[in-house]
């Protein structure tokens, strides 16, 4: 199965699965929020809205995909053909992102029109969506099923989630959760989505695309590369 065809197949099922619809629903209750709050308080939320579309949605999208694949035999069959699990999964968590970028893009036009940037907004997407998704899948193949997923993931998403404590209430914590923040897979996800609607320092920008990068790539070899062999030996 070449990359075009396994992208499509992936999309056909994120849509059946109704994923696709999920994103839309969400994207137009953010809107009608946003929409509603005064402008400088839309300038604050929009940061947390736009990194929660990769970061939140992709970790638990990616997790019931992965779970429902599981339970129609998908993977299965994966492992009779020379594709790579790996390999599907970063097609899972690409076409995750870019739905993603759709949703905060949307979100974002509905409240300041053509007045964001996109590019940091689509950055912070697939620096927020791959290792969440990646992190996701590799839950949802321990945990197997769609109940046990939602429930057992929820320490790794609360971890996921501690930039957006520290952004929200940074100034009342102590600097060693800023520290600890800063070091999670999404903080790099919520500094592009930042820089989408205010100016933030290149460097900052940097370290966060970095972060991700790294981040992805441990996720894949020490969490996503076990869970594989695992599923494969069951």
């Amino acid at each position: 199965m070449n990359l075009a065809v396994l992208v499509r197949s992936d999309v056909r099922l994120l849509w059946r699965h109704g994923f696709a619809i999920a994103y839309l629903v969400v994207a137009i209750l953010y809107a009608a929020i946003i929409s509603a709050l005064p402008r400088e308080w839309a300038d604050a939320v929009l940061p947390v809205l736009a990194w929660s579309d990769p970061a939140f949605f992709c970790f638990f999208f990616a997790g019931a995909s992965v779970c429902l694949d599981l339970a129609q035999g998908t993977f299965g069959a994966l492992f009779a053909t020379p594709l790579r699990p790996a390999v599907y999964i970063a097609v899972k968590a690409a076409n995750l992102s870019v739905l993603a970028f759709a949703m905060a893009a949307a979100v974002s036009a509905s409240s300041r029109g053509a007045d964001f940037r996109p590019w940091p907004l689509a950055a912070s997407c697939l620096a927020g969506g791959i290792p969440s998704a990646i992190l996701g899948a590799s839950l949802a193949l321990r945990l197997k099923s769609i109940n046990r997923f939602l429930i057992g993931s929820m320490p790794a998403f609360l971890f996921l989630a501690l930039p957006v404590v520290q952004y929200a209430a940074g100034r009342w914590l102590p600097p060693w959760f800023g520290m600890i923040a800063a070091m999670t897979p999404a903080d790099g996800a919520l500094r592009l989505a930042r820089a989408a609607y205010q100016a933030v320092p290149v460097p900052e920008l940097a370290v966060g695309l970095a972060a991700a990068a790294v981040w992805s790539a441990a996720l894949s070899i020490l969490v996503l590369g076990p869970a594989v062999a695992a599923a494969r030996a069951d």
